[in-house]
């Protein structure tokens, strides 16, 4: 086993999305073994894929977490964790890029890059059961919806297969996208474990 630095992504856009996603992460912080290093301001974005749905909220997470030495069976375990978690919140399958009550994506995981078959009950929404496990996630560079909170509390990470910075792919997909597409809505207060 040993400690790893990993990256979370969260998303939501059902019922009330902001409360959602601070009982998420103070969820997270009580996994085992796991810890949450860092909180990202607090997003409004809008949909990506199937655009006729409600905005979405999207924060980024920095973890710590004693896992397995092997990289695929680490990240298997996080996968696998946070799809338990997303249960627990309610969240049934549904359609590719549809709305949801709570989405929980590995964005980096350090310089580990890994392709694995997804344990039973972690497939993706819409897709078939073959898709694979990648890390890091293999649109991440490209969404700005995950890339401006990520550059809040990571701005120099690099992960494996990127062609630059989080802050300097959030900052071309935010010339892309525009202003609007990710808004800064409130910023993460430890004390309240929500986002004002």
């Amino acid at each position: 086993m040993r400690e790893l630095v990993f990256h979370l992504g969260i998303g939501a856009n059902l019922d009330d999305p902001v409360a959602t996603l601070a009982e998420a992460v103070v969820a997270l912080a009580h996994i085992p073994g796991w810890s949450v290093e860092q909180v990202s301001p607090l997003y409004r974005t809008t949909p990506v894929g199937l655009v006729d749905q409600p905005e979405f909220f999207n924060a980024a997470l920095q973890m710590r977490a004693t896992l397995p030495e092997e990289p695929a069976a680490a990240a298997v375990e996080v996968l696998t964790r946070v799809k338990e978690l997303e249960r627990l919140f309610g969240r049934v399958p549904t359609v590719r890029f549809g709305p949801r009550r709570l989405d929980i994506d590995i964005i980096a995981m350090e310089e580990i890059a890994v392709v694995h078959p997804r344990p039973h009950g972690t497939e993706p929404d819409g897709a078939d059961a073959d898709r694979p496990l990648v890390v890091p996630h293999p649109s991440a560079a490209e969404r700005l919806f995950v890339l401006a909170p990520l550059a809040d509390i990571s701005p120099a990470l690099k992960a494996p297969g990127w062609h630059g910075t989080a802050r300097e792919l959030r900052d071309a997909q935010r010339r892309a996208e525009g202003e609007a597409a990710a808004l800064c809505v409130g910023a993460w207060d430890q004390a309240s474990l929500r986002w004002v």
